[in-house]
């Protein structure tokens, strides 16, 4: 059966194989069973994407696979994970709804037209999620049918071996149809600041595989829309999760496919005319008709082989990658190229590599002008050129490190004699479909948290007191509000003038220019205070945006020290991310034994994220949703008989936060002593 989810991921990746495994009920099952069990490893995968600045857009999302073939539901679910979820995950799995937009857009109907003329199709008079895709597909028929019901939601139709899912179906006077799709994000725009510059390939040919389908099987669909929430809704009233008077301000549905309009630029796809995103050599594989046929090709294949191509992981990646190709995991491996903003690999490069047959990086030519030349910046050693002569052989140090780039460095941002602290930070922050909180949009971050610690020039670790968080001239200082005492209260003004008092007591005028502000990927950071300033004019205090402003010019990257080929480790295998860099730093036996000489407590204590069975929170996607859960939990009315209290919580977002501005402390350590000569490393020393 071809369905949405078939041709959306074969749009994506042009994958003959992932398709063939989607067509069949029993090979989509182990399939997914495969993956799942590799599922926690591919989510650090995509917090890494997340922290180098890049978009995580799975290629495969379980909740979609699950919409889509629901008559499988239980047959998957049981491959969901063994593991057992703690306090914190039970919490973030309970109140974080990700159904949330698709309730409200049944609602926002509701509203319009009256319950008694809504209908919803996949659920019986129970409640209860029908299965059988026989009768789901005898209820939509049924319903499309029946004059008297106006919108049909989550209905299913089938026509000969096809089958698609829609959101919404909205009756017209004149007998047609008005084909909705419900968004939860705007993600599927290529833009997310302006969604009239249109729709991602893949979700545009779901729409388009709809219309194919519906139209075939001999219903009337007179346009095609889009429905998702207005970048500019912030809520004026303080209801969970909305208050039925701001539908209309909320939601935006914007027909994008006029089917009777001559001066919709899309209609002509519909007539024939070949819908081609990009230049390609043979334009009608990338009509809706040339998917469907390409998919019916491989459906008849016996026997379909994974091919390796380097859309397994560039863009959206997919999930499956070392399933398919269990080298693809070895440090090797052309997918471990290493891709760090300039000075990493180039994809087109790695594309043709693949398709000569190169597959490892030991195996790329020497001379690589023969497939165009990598990026790189002259001035400084390439990345991709240091990890491709660790894969050849041709270093066997742990390191590459260049002292002239670490002293240059340093001596502008870290060593200068203007500067007389280093405040090494951390964010954290959450989003949400919907405004959770005052004067912010829906999926706009929200800070509400950060961790600091404030090194003094001359500062001492021998003399710090990791727990207390004092001593040595180094002092810890966090903060993270409290939604059962903030409720809707938007918490990043108090967290702002928060920290503006803990600088003032350490006695650092927040104005001044001699302090630097030490960050792992500048991005995030640097964009939460921007948006700051831009966005609370009126609403904070102007010597507050001041403040921020001053505070963010501030601001030095860690990263630069790796990116800039300034240290590379044979370990790093190609990423870049702080949960690659400080493990690798700390787990070297040298670091381990210099700072077993210096250090009152043990290093490993401090940067453990998973310390004993007690820990609620030790990776970077529970914290990111763990407030936004207690924050809801507070709108419904606060804790619940059995679950964790929010302090308690708190207290472990807060643990989790520490180790990592304490790790950057680590990492600024490290190379400051490696350059000054005081830790010896197994390295490679380059000018």
């Amino acid at each position: 059966m071809i369905t949405k989810t078939v041709i959306k991921d074969y749009v994506a990746k042009r994958c003959p194989y992932l398709a063939s495994l989607e067509l069949e009920d029993k090979s989509l099952v182990q399939l997914l069973e495969k993956s799942i069990d590799n599922q926690e490893k591919y989510q650090e995968l995509l917090l890494d994407q997340i922290e180098d600045g890049e978009e995580a857009d799975s290629l495969i999302n379980l909740v979609d696979v699950f919409k889509d073939y629901p008559h499988l539901k239980k047959q998957l679910i049981k491959y969901a994970s063994n593991k057992p979820k703690n306090k914190a995950e039970q919490l973030v799995e309970k109140y974080n709804d990700d159904q949330i937009v698709s309730k409200l857009s049944r609602r926002y109907f509701e509203l319009i037209y009256g319950k008694d003329k809504c209908f919803r199709c996949d659920v019986n008079l129970d409640g209860e999620e029908i299965l059988n895709q026989g009768l789901l597909s005898k209820i939509t028929e049924d319903a499309l049918k029946n004059k008297e019901i106006k919108v049909i939601f989550e209905g299913q139709i089938e026509f000969l071996d096809f089958r698609a899912r829609f959101d919404i179906m909205v009756r017209q006077d004149d007998g047609s149809f008005r084909l909705i799709e419900v968004k939860g994000s705007n993600s599927v725009f290529k833009s997310k600041d302006d969604i009239d510059k249109g729709i991602k390939d893949k979700y545009l040919y779901d729409m388009l595989f709809q219309y194919y389908v519906y139209s075939h099987a001999g219903y009337n669909i007179s346009s095609l829309a889009y429905m998702y929430s207005s970048k500019d809704f912030s809520l004026k009233i303080h209801s969970y999760p909305l208050d039925d008077s701001e539908f209309n301000d909320f939601f935006i549905v914007k027909d994008f496919i006029a089917l009777k309009e001559e001066t919709m630029s899309l209609k002509k796809y519909f007539d024939g005319e070949y819908y081609v995103p990009k230049k390609v050599d043979d334009p009608s594989e990338y009509t809706i008709e040339g998917i469907i046929y390409a998919i019916k090709d491989i459906a008849k294949m016996k026997d379909v082989k994974p091919e390796m191509r380097y859309l397994c992981v560039k863009g959206p990646r997919c999930p499956f990658t070392s399933m398919c190709f269990p080298s693809s995991d070895d440090p090797d491996s052309l997918f471990k190229l290493t891709r760090w903003n300039l000075y990493g690999g180039n994809f087109r490069v790695s594309e043709k590599l693949l398709s000569s047959g190169v597959t490892k990086i030991s195996s790329i030519p020497d001379n690589l002008n023969t497939y165009s030349p990598f990026k790189s910046d002259q001035k400084r050693r390439n990345n991709v050129v240091t990890q491709i002569e660790y894969q050849k052989g041709k270093i066997n140090k742990k390191y590459v490190i260049d002292k002239s780039l670490i002293k240059e460095i340093l001596e502008k941002d870290y060593l200068n004699d203007d500067i007389d602290y280093l405040l090494f930070f951390d964010f954290e922050s959450f989003q949400y479909p919907i405004p959770l909180v005052e004067h912010v949009c829906g999926w706009k971050q929200v800070v509400s948290q950060y961790s600091m610690h404030v090194v003094k020039k001359g500062y001492d670790l021998s003399k710090h007191d990791f727990d207390k968080g004092i001593g040595g001239e180094v002092r810890h200082f966090e903060y993270i509000a409290n939604p059962d005492v903030s409720g809707y209260m938007n918490p990043s003004i108090e967290l702002y003038e928060t920290l503006k008092k803990q600088l003032e007591e350490c006695g650092i005028d927040p104005y001044a220019s001699n302090y630097r502000v030490v960050v792992f990927n500048r991005n995030f950071e640097k964009t939460r205070m921007n948006e700051f300033v831009k966005e609370y004019i009126g609403l904070a205090k102007s010597e507050l945006i001041e403040f921020v402003k001053n505070f963010n010019n501030n601001v030095v990257d860690l990263l630069d020290f790796f990116t800039s080929g300034g240290m590379y480790s044979k370990d790093f295998n190609g990423r870049g991310s702080l949960k690659v860099v400080q493990p690798t730093l700390a787990s070297d036996k040298d670091v381990i034994e210099y700072y077993k000489k210096i250090l009152p407590f043990d290093l490993s204590y401090s940067l453990d994220y998973h310390k004993g069975e007690k820990c609620l929170v030790y990776n970077g996607a529970i914290c990111l949703d763990l407030y936004k859960s207690l924050l809801v939990r507070s709108h419904l009315g606060g804790q619940k008989e059995g679950e964790p209290s929010t302090s308690e919580l708190l207290a472990e977002a807060l643990a989790y936060c520490k180790i990592d501005s304490w790790g950057t402390v680590i990492i600024y350590d490290v190379i400051k002593n490696v350059y000054l000569g005081k830790l010896k490393l197994d390295a490679l020393f380059v000018q």
